[in-house]
């Protein structure tokens, strides 16, 4: 008789209901903004770098300038042309109390594109956000658009695609909606922790004490000359009395493993008793920051996983917990077992569960860490605006609610105009302050200083009463320094059939704006930031004959580059 050889999970499980969403939301009123299938590849509220995905991007076979489509009838209301964020991007606002945005776009159709060059043309800019009368540029549901592009932050072609609650500018899950994708692979839960309930801690260091839960003991055993890993669960964890809560790595899937999706429903049950109940359908663009509140960052910044917090943090207001009996937390006070469930759901009611059984005990497992008590260090309160000066040579401001907690923070000045604030690992929800007063001899070249960290990123700054100013976004190291060296520019094609394309580049502050003339014409060129390319063609109005064509470029501290040429357009 065979022997059956069972490999043991910690009660875990995968499932096909019935989405448990609360779905007000129109299900007939938008078509697909693409023809034929969607195939998403990032869905709403996936965990992004500093901010959750606002929307769906949706594959264009890596492909510029497929056609996209209006999703029902209404009026383009915005469109933006950007070198960062969402590139060229186009709105329109429909009837039903709804704008639907496609970013990282190519081109427009005819119509489209001559209100923009107007525009362009009028301000003598190519980075502009237009808001177009009603009457203006009203579309049909299905009327081509734009064309699909890989401008702005992209990183690859697609189309970045939103619904926004038009009143709010809300972005909601467009999955709520009807449009359709295949999804048939519940999320998968790893890699829980345990978070304990520690203020001291949370004020010195910024954050709760936590560590991972080991739920399996792995074993090994030969079947048939091959070894087998058998993983058997921990029957239980026990844990020293006081206040808890969880957190996880937690992914979703579509049609395959490699998918890397947003999870939107996530529970935390307590002997059957729901403690934690996220549901991630929608949040303010002012809430973006507060991702860094949502997740781990402590983890993020020490390893780059993006790992879930099952209770709600201290300064988190997002919208997403209206059932949370208990804001996730719950004590452990006695020695009898408990059995938690953690559940994460998709959008479709794929859905899967591990559960916990843990147990208080005297002499159960502490979940601590060390606190630095540091001379060096003051009381920065979060609703209050908090001001500090090291010497007089440099000033620390924290508006009100740029923490989230209040917190121990330490500040050291390094070398010269170097200093060092607060530990990286704390997440800040607005912009800090960092203010270098600049010495007599430094004065004359006060536009020219700019603030970096110590990665080199630079900050643009103000200057007023001898102060120059940054607002930065994370605690660090940061310097003051000089900007004086000119932008870069590099032909690479001249009049060829009318069309020019430059590469210009700068070393420091960044690319702030250009200007290119044929004979003091100002004309319109494209720039596509990724590639650090100006590129376009001689407008129709230029006659042919001999010309002078004159580029400028001006970084952020205005340092500027100019490029002139005579050329002959036949």
């Amino acid at each position: 008789m065979r022997k059956l050889i069972f490999i043991f999970i910690l009660i875990c499980g995968s499932s096909k209901l019935v989405s448990q969403t609360t779905n007000n939301y129109p299900q007939s009123d938008f078509v697909n903004p693409m023809a034929g299938k969607l195939e998403i590849i990032g869905t709403f509220c996936e965990l992004r770098p500093n901010h959750f995905h606002g929307g769906l991007d949706i594959r264009t076979g890596g492909q510029i300038g497929r056609p996209i489509l209006a999703i029902a009838d209404g009026y383009v209301s915005r469109i933006n042309i950007s070198t960062v964020g969402y590139g060229k991007a186009l709105y329109i606002t429909h009837k039903n109390g709804y704008t639907s945005v496609y970013a990282h776009l190519s081109d427009f159709p005819p119509e489209v594109k001559w209100y923009i060059e107007k525009s362009q043309y009028k301000l003598q800019k190519w980075e502009v956000e237009l808001h177009p009368e009603e009457d203006l540029l009203q579309v049909k549901q299905g009327q081509r658009i734009a064309y699909s592009g890989n401008t702005g932050g992209s990183q690859g072609p697609h189309l970045h695609f939103e619904i926004r609650d038009t009143k709010t500018e809300a972005p909601v899950n467009p999955l709520l909606f009807g449009l359709k994708m295949n999804d048939f692979i519940a999320p998968a839960i790893s890699n829980v922790y345990i978070y304990h309930y520690d203020t001291l801690a949370k004020r010195h260091n910024g954050h709760f004490p936590s560590d991972g839960l080991q739920l399996y003991t792995t074993t090994y055993k030969m079947v048939k000359k091959k070894r087998i890993k058998i993983l058997s669960p921990i029957g239980e964890q026990r844990l020293a009395f006081g206040k808890y809560a969880f957190g996880a790595n937690v992914k979703d899937f579509a049609t395959s493993a490699g998918d890397n999706n947003g999870v939107n429903y996530l529970q935390v049950y307590r002997d059957e008793e729901l403690i934690y109940d996220c549901k991630i359908e929608q949040f303010l663009f002012s809430q973006m920051r507060m991702y860094n509140n949502y997740i781990d960052y402590r983890r993020q910044k020490e390893g780059g996983s993006k790992m879930h917090k099952f209770f709600i943090d201290e300064g988190n207001t997002l919208p997403f917990y209206k059932s949370s009996k208990t804001d996730g937390w719950f004590v452990v006070s006695d020695t009898l077992k408990h059995l938690f469930k953690i559940v994460a759901k998709d959008v479709y009611g794929n859905t899967t569960y591990k559960t916990v059984a843990i147990r208080g005990s005297s002499n159960g497992r502490n979940i601590s860490d060390y606190i630095a008590y540091n001379k060096n260090s003051v009381n920065c309160n979060v609703r209050i605006d908090n001001t500090y000066f090291i010497g007089d040579n440099f000033r620390l401001t924290l508006p009100k609610n740029t923490l989230y907690s209040n917190y121990k923070l330490q500040f050291y000045k390094n070398y010269g105009d170097n200093y060092t604030i607060g530990d990286d690992k704390v997440p800040l929800d607005k912009r800090m302050e960092v203010s270098f007063k600049l010495r007599a001899d430094q004065m004359r070249l006060a536009s020219k200083f700019v603030v970096c960290n110590v990665y080199g990123k630079a900050y643009g700054t103000s200057f007023k009463d001898g102060w120059v100013t940054a607002g930065v976004k994370e605690f660090g190291t940061y310097y003051l320094t000089l900007d004086t060296i000119k932008p870069s520019i590099s032909a690479v094609v001249i009049n060829r059939h009318g069309y020019f394309a430059f590469h210009i580049n700068d070393n420091l502050s960044g690319i702030g704006d250009f200007d290119f003339y044929i004979d003091d014409t100002w004309v319109l060129l494209d720039y596509e930031s990724k590639a650090s390319l100006l590129f376009g063609t001689v407008p129709q109005p230029i006659p042919a004959g001999k010309h002078i064509i004159r580029l400028v470029v001006y970084d952020e501290r205005n340092n500027q580059k100019t490029y002139t040429k005579e050329i002959n357009i036949l």
